[in-house]
Parts: C-alpha cells; structure tokens; sequence
C-alpha cells in the first residue's frame, strides 16, 4: 500500500479506488496481473489523494509499461465491488476508461505474454479477444459482459458482490 493511495481501513473493510484502461488493439483487449496470481485485471491502479482518475490511468501506464503520451477518450463505466482476497474483506470503486496509446511500445504490438518495465511490481500483461472474454479467467467476472458492450456510449454503472 502506497502512502497516497486512496486505500482505507473501516472496521474489517478496505476501501479502495481504482482506475482501469481499456486498451483496445485489433478486437483484443489489455489485461494485467501480478506474476502469482491466477486472475487477470484490466491495467491500473489505485487512485491517489488529489489525483483524478485520469491521471491516475496515465500515471500508472507509464509507470507499468513506459507509455507516455496515452489518450483518455471517455469513462467506460463505474462499478462497485464487494469481493474477498487474502483474507481481507473489500469494498472497491472502480473507474474504468477507455484509452488510447501511442504505438512506439513494441509489446503493445506484440499478441504474446509479455513483463511490464516496473520492476518492483513483477507484472505481466496479455491481449485477450474481446469475443472469447466468458472463457478468459479475468476478475472481476461483471467485466466479461461490460466489456461485450464495448461500443455503448452509456456510462455503465454497476454493482456486483463476489460470493
């Protein structure tokens, strides 16, 4: 947990907020995840004291894969999620954007798995085909069908409680 990190402690509850891209390259979309883990998520991070959700997203994607000049095109949706992980109960607000990139980053051309340049992060990235999402292991599992409706100009809003 970063210092600015919008990541709070209330009674047996973390309250975090995250912004997300959606990357979108020839019908596949960008996923990210730590090397341990079994899930992928869309690529971001947490949201900072007095940083908004946009700069949050081009932050993170330089410091995740070098990007420098991304593009913020619209909010794509805002969710909030209920969900257990290491044994730590949280209740999450998540702003997702859908995002354009410059093309001058190699593995943003590539369709294998490939490292993120943060080292202390251990991050891997991989497309997925936006038509075989349902099968894909991606988290949170509302993503598969927001993702589906892509081209909706409707900001969706959302609440999903993982069981």
């Amino acid at each position: 947990m970063k210092e600015k990190d919008i990541n709070v402690k209330i009674y047996d509850y973390i309250l975090n907020c995250r912004a997300v891209a959606i990357i979108i390259k020839n019908n596949k979309i960008l996923f990210q995840k730590r090397k341990q883990d079994k899930f992928w998520a869309l690529p971001g991070g947490k949201i900072r004291i007095d940083e908004t959700g946009e700069e949050a997203i081009k932050r993170e994607l330089n410091e995740e894969l070098g990007i420098e000049n991304s593009c913020i095109k619209r909010v794509h949706s805002i969710s909030e999620y209920f969900f257990t992980f290491n044994k730590n109960k949280y209740h999450q607000y998540i702003f997702a954007y859908i995002v354009e990139t410059n093309n001058n980053n190699n593995n943003l051309l590539e369709n294998k798995e490939f490292k993120g340049i943060e080292k202390t992060e251990n991050l891997l990235f991989k497309w997925f085909d936006i038509d075989l999402l349902y099968d894909a292991p991606i988290k949170p599992d509302f993503l598969k069908q927001n993702l589906k409706e892509i081209n909706n100009k409707e900001i969706i809003f959302n609440t999903y409680i993982e069981k």
